[in-house]
């Protein structure tokens, strides 16, 4: 068989594969082990479901769960967790953990890496609502107004998805205004005034 033929049947298989970024979401499981801010920052981007692998999903829960006990979420604490709820043998044993922060150089594009799976993940229930309404099509025992309740149905799921990238930009917008606000209160001197909001546009940004 020569190459091009090979490559052909390679590219004809993945052309079938449901739409994911095993790369990214390795990236960002190994992100949120390696820097302490880095859920902070795809916590509001991201849910589980949006990963393509179940136990990238269970890795990920855990350190949500970390994190709304406002615990660490590094190695030892994820880890540990996964180990307490009988989940670490079912996502590779330790030694997978490992491997997600071996292969991962930095937290530094990880919002964008959430992105990317997230859009995957909508692509992928496009696709399933995609072939459910055409099932529900091809079913003679549904009537046109059952076919089209349905349909509805299975698009209304897809569209109920939040994109969470917007509400995230709309609380940190509102916080800083917050934060001005009083500063403008509580701040007389003009120079300090002036000071103090140009620290929150810095820092907080």
């Amino acid at each position: 068989m020569t190459e091009s033929i090979v490559n052909q049947k390679l590219n004809d298989y993945l052309s079938t594969l449901p739409p994911q970024n095993i790369e990214a979401e390795e990236w960002i499981l190994g992100g949120i082990m390696l820097d302490p801010e880095a859920m902070e920052r795809v916590v509001d981007l991201l849910t589980p479901e949006a990963f393509y692998f179940s136990d990238h999903q269970e890795i990920y829960r855990a350190a949500l769960a970390l994190y709304r006990e406002e615990k660490s979420t590094d190695f030892m604490a994820v880890t540990s967790w996964l180990y307490d709820h009988k989940k670490l043998d079912k996502v590779g044993g330790q030694s997978k953990i490992a491997q997600l922060i071996e292969r991962t150089v930095s937290a530094v594009n990880i919002d964008r890496y959430a992105a990317l799976v997230m859009d995957k993940f909508l692509r992928r229930q496009l696709i399933e609502s995609g072939n459910e309404i055409t099932k529900i099509g091809h079913d003679l025992l549904y009537t046109q107004e059952e076919c089209l309740d349905r349909a509805r149905q299975k698009l209304d799921k897809v569209l109920s998805i939040p994109l969470k990238r917007e509400d995230k930009l709309k609380a940190k917008h509102k916080k800083l205004i917050a934060e001005i606000e009083k500063v403008e209160l509580e701040e007389e001197d003009p120079s300090f005034k002036y000071l103090k909001i140009k620290e929150i546009g810095v820092f907080r940004t």
